[in-house]
């Protein structure tokens, strides 16, 4: 998954510049925040994320139709 950080040019209490850090959807071609894990392999320590909405999407193929 992507890893944007942003440095923000202002200085923290601690005295170190602050950075703002964000992953982005795993979706090629996708610009949004992930927010949620689909999965995780932990012998490759990967991860697959996604936005809000492909998260969605994914959710509504998934499920099964009413019966």
């Amino acid at each position: 998954m992507p890893q944007v950080t942003i440095k923000t040019g202002f200085t923290g209490p601690n005295g170190a510049e602050e950075t703002l850090t964000a992953y982005l959807c795993d979706v090629p071609n996708c610009p949004n925040t992930a927010v949620e894990v689909l999965g995780v392999v932990k012998e490759l320590a990967a991860a697959f994320v996604v936005c809000e909405s492909h998260a969605l999407a994914l959710r509504k193929k998934r499920s099964p139709p009413l019966a």
